[in-house]
């Protein structure tokens, strides 16, 4: 953990509603955290369950998928963690407007959210199965994944155990984030009490690194104004004199910030650590509103009502997108690069999850058990050779699966990768694709390519019906492949993503086109 922050350039801020905000100049993106303070007294899982209400409906954006189009569609990674006495949201970018909207977001979310009788069954426990592993809930089915795999590892571990095992085993442990046999009884008064007492503005710090401090503050102005302000102290209200030097923090605990080092990013690590060491720190400068809460809530809300025919598209990704268009039209090269980019491109990853399953299927790949095909290795490589370099090969899919999990994948082309990455994003995004996540019927979904884009791999985790999910697949390549609209209005955003991440120039992939994609989605779909 680093000593201190007096290398970089730092400043605090106090808003005007009474959130605290710290701000850093380094050469590691955009970042942002949200560090809210919430004790929990019980198993109840009541902290959990509003960090996942954040995320899934707010004022400003109503659809519940949201958050996987933002990540899906953008370079922008968000996320959330839920310990004993605090919550963190987190998300960073390295573009300025992707990283707007995401705070924007999340400011929404954090202060706005929605929660409702859907909220409870789809997000929280639906508990009208008779079979409770077939129960939905997102956080249920991330419970009862958590549990199992706890349970394993437990059994693993007995036979090192001396006979103390028995006494450890009825030994009962504060699990912070819920347990899955009491989860279903959280109640919209539990979850908006709690909500209400701990999220506000006071009881929250704000740490960005390279934010623009005005956008930021002018975003903070829409929040909800606290009916009681805490009274400031008169350095708490210092204006325009900016801090040469953050005062290091002498009793922070070093353990608590080290078992996070392994959980985020490097620019995440960063915040945390600035957070930690400036909560003594009493100086910081006092932001006023640089409009009116009145004209900003008007704006707002007339960019949360979406066209009709983006329905399927939330409004500000539509705006993002018609920019990249028009920067398109006008033969100007799409933005990838920023004064913070990060070094090094970040590859998408499968989740540790899902090793076995993935070895069970490239397994299945190197013997050829891939139903209605009976080639030897010689004669598909020979049939690989005869494709025409113009034409995209049919591609060959295995499906795998176990009690909980589903895994789909298939093989891509090394011609093909740029095109493989792009269309994995506008899967990623497809309302149609989301709507088992979105409905609870699984913990996560997501379509992307893996090991440097050889495979096309679609996973569900915690699902209910694992072999159900895999026969929805297919069905939705095709939909999507006939969706024009949906293929053109997420196209150039996925593009942007794809420069963005893998830090190449637009020009690379400029020809590629929504008849492209949509081709690409029917070929692996198998039509």
């Amino acid at each position: 953990m680093a000593a201190s922050l007096s290398s970089m350039k730092t400043a605090m801020y106090r808003h005007e509603n009474g959130l605290k905000h710290i701000n850093i100049i380094n050469n590691e993106g955009f970042s942002a955290l949200f560090v809210v303070n919430t004790p929990i007294f019980d198993n109840s899982g009541v902290a959990h369950g509003v960090e996942h209400g954040v995320f899934r409906r707010s004022s400003s954006f109503p659809q519940p998928e949201t958050l996987f189009q933002l990540t899906s569609l953008t370079d922008a990674k968000i996320n959330a963690s839920t310990f004993a006495d605090s919550t963190y949201f987190h998300c960073q970018s390295q573009c300025a407007d992707t990283f707007n909207l995401a705070i924007e977001y999340l400011l929404s979310g954090l202060f706005t959210p929605i929660f409702d009788k859907e909220y409870l069954s789809c997000e929280v426990y639906d508990g009208q199965s008779k079979d409770k592993d077939k129960a939905k809930g997102v956080i249920y089915r991330e419970l009862i994944g958590i549990e199992q795999a706890s349970k394993a590892s437990a059994k693993s571990a007995k036979s090192d155990e001396s006979d103390n095992s028995e006494e450890n085993d009825t030994k009962e442990e504060f699990n912070y984030g819920g347990v899955s046999s009491t989860i279903g009884e959280l109640t919209l008064k539990e979850l908006t009490v709690f909500h209400q007492r701990f999220y506000q503005a006071s009881n929250m710090t704000l740490v960005t690194a390279n934010a623009d401090i005005e956008k930021v503050s002018r975003l903070i102005s829409l929040l909800p104004v606290p009916t009681v302000r805490e009274k400031t102290s008169p350095a708490e209200s210092l204006k325009n004199q900016p801090i040469a030097q953050i005062k290091n923090a002498t009793d922070i605990n070093d353990n608590e910030t080290e078992r996070h080092q392994a959980k985020y990013s490097p620019a995440i690590n960063t915040l945390i650590n600035a957070y930690y060491l400036t909560l003594q720190t009493p100086n910081h400068l006092h932001v006023d509103n640089y409009t009116s809460l009145e004209d900003v809530a008007l704006e707002t809300m007339a960019k949360a009502q979406p066209k009709a025919d983006n329905a399927v598209l939330i409004a500000p990704l539509v705006s993002l997108s018609d920019k990249y268009l028009e920067s398109a039209n006008n033969e100007q090269k799409i933005d990838i690069s920023d004064k913070t980019k990060t070094k090094t491109a970040s590859q998408t990853l499968l989740p540790k999850l899902f090793k076995a399953l993935c070895l069970e299927a490239k397994e299945r790949f190197e013997l050829n058990d891939v139903p209605g095909k009976n080639l030897n290795r010689n004669a598909l490589f020979e049939d690989e050779l005869s494709q025409s370099k113009d034409k995209i090969k049919k591609l060959e899919t295995v499906s795998v699966c176990n009690q909980h999990n589903a895994l789909w994948l298939t093989k891509i082309s090394e011609a093909k990768h740029a095109i493989a990455n792009i269309t994995s994003y506008i899967v990623s995004a497809y309302p149609a694709f989301l709507m088992r996540r979105c409905q609870g019927f699984c913990y996560a979904t997501q379509a992307l390519t893996i090991e440097n884009s050889t495979y096309f791999a679609v996973y569900s985790a915690f699902d209910i019906a694992p072999d159900e999910q895999l026969n929805t697949i297919t069905p939705c390549l095709l939909a999507l492949s006939e969706d024009k609209v949906f293929i053109r209005m997420s196209l150039a955003l996925a593009k942007a993503k794809y420069c963005r991440v893998h830090q190449v120039n637009s020009n690379i992939i400029k020809d590629i086109s929504q008849t492209d994609i949509s081709g690409y989605l029917k070929k692996m779909a198998g039509n």
